[in-house]
């Protein structure tokens, strides 16, 4: 078994002829997470594009075996594997503590954000099968760059615009959840995401139970995972470390302030739950990116710039830290040579079927409509600018972000895999409170 220090540099490296490192696809990635509990319960799923490969053996909380009991899988939306490291290392705190002991880094997916991430972890496939390949994406259906986690067209303020009569989750991602594949499965999520389009191509086939605050979160955990005939897997999802990184920053003491409530609340699960119900839920515990800074007077607001939107095909697609840029029939080379004189020292143009080709958003087969949904460039910016475009018409964001994602540094692109039986993560003779933890640092 190789080592966390060689594990973090493999993964880190550049790889291919892009130079740049590129998501795990094959065995330590976020979308090899469901894979292996299908392989694990010994069931092939049902119809759909073929599933990524199971986790390494090294990654696999059950070494092969059969899981002992409900699989409970905890996506924590900004929980990057660094700022996870820093925090676990100055613990205090035993409940803390145990999440440093359980934790292996693996990669989530790109670009490294929620909708991708999240699609690729709930469907079991990278981003290139299922067809979510960004946040903001061409819909070649629709003829439009959609914002998928409203389902509505780019600068538009309601959500679900998008969703009439004749809409289904397939014409944004072919490859169907998990949850209806075979897995017999609740999501716990936030209450206001029930019924949402991207709930719907995330969770569908699986029992909704919603929550609004941490201790509902728990309290509805206990509930489910405590039934005489629990579902096989149990999803949540949890928002409130990604939420204070965006508007504050990703600085260490908001991380830790915000793990250690999330350490403590799975501890309150783990002693709420009978001892037998505890040792055999097994607890898979990651997050969908990491986080870096972004300062305000180093955003580019490409609408602003005429000589690159002069050469645009459709808005910007893609995330604040990677874009992807169509170009105008025959103006690929114009486009490139706009993007050169207007992007800071440090940034990447790379052509985006080099990109799709060296594996960035995962192997083949491809989702029918890939190249489209991409365009033709990709853009990478360092730390810490970030790509803005306003559509015309709309108004600015009322506020800056002070934390950003979907690109390819170390802190975005690895994430923690904590993992082992549910027991494990709420047997403490003692405790401290979460606050007081956060205070002692």
């Amino acid at each position: 078994m190789p080592s966390i220090a060689e594990s973090v540099q493999d993964l880190a490296r550049p790889r291919s002829g892009l130079d740049l490192p590129l998501p795990a696809y094959d065995g330590a990635s976020l979308a090899n997470v469901f894979p292996t509990v299908f392989e694990r319960l010994g069931r092939p799923p049902a119809a759909g594009p073929p599933l990524a490969p199971a986790l390494r053996r090294d990654l696999d909380p059950w070494e092969g075996a059969t899981p002992p009991g409900p699989v409970l899988v905890f996506l924590i939306d900004g929980f990057g594997w660094l700022a996870e490291q820093r925090w676990a290392a100055d613990a205090a705190d035993p409940a803390s503590r145990v999440w440093a002991e359980r934790s292996r880094p693996i990669t989530t997916v790109f670009p490294t954000t929620t909708t991708a991430a999240l699609t690729a972890l709930c469907t079991g496939t990278p981003p290139a099968r299922n067809g979510v390949v960004g946040y903001r994406q061409f819909l070649p259906r629709f003829g439009l760059v959609a914002d998928l986690l409203k389902m509505s067209p780019l600068g538009t303020a309601a959500f679900g615009t998008l969703i009439g009569p004749d809409w289904t989750p397939d014409l944004v991602s072919s490859a169907p959840p998990v949850f209806s594949r075979g897995l017999r499965s609740a999501v716990l999520t936030r209450e206001t995401f029930q019924g949402s389009g991207l709930s719907r191509v995330l969770y569908d086939g699986a029992e909704f139970v919603g929550y609004t605050t941490a201790s509902e979160l728990a309290h509805q955990l206990i509930q489910v995972l405590g039934r005489s005939t629990p579902p096989e897997v149990v999803f949540a999802y949890w928002d409130e470390l990604d939420t204070v990184q965006h508007r504050r920053g990703p600085t260490s003491a908001l991380f830790a302030f915000e793990a250690d409530r999330l350490a403590h609340l799975v501890a309150h699960v783990a002693r709420g739950l009978s001892p037998e119900r505890a040792r055999s839920t097994t607890l898979l515990a990651t997050g969908d990116h990491g986080q870096v800074p972004s300062e305000r007077d180093r955003q580019i607001w490409i609408d602003r710039i005429p000589e690159i939107t002069q050469e645009m095909a459709c808005p910007l697609a893609g995330d604040r830290r990677c874009g992807y840029f169509s170009a105008r029939p025959g103006r690929v080379d114009a486009l490139r040579r706009a993007l050169e004189r207007h992007l800071p020292s440090g940034s990447r143009i790379v052509d985006m079927n080099a990109a799709l080709d060296a594996g960035l958003f995962g192997p083949p087969p491809y989702h029918t409509e890939v190249h489209e949904r991409l365009g033709d460039l990709l853009a990478l910016v360092p730390v810490p600018y970030g790509l803005a475009y306003l559509v015309p018409g709309t108004l600015p964001p009322r506020r800056h972000l002070e934390g950003s994602h979907g690109g390819l540094e170390t802190a975005e692109l690895l994430v923690p895999l904590v993992s082992g039986p549910l027991c494990d993560f709420g047997s403490f003779s003692s405790e401290r409170t979460a606050l007081e933890g956060v205070g002692q640092r």
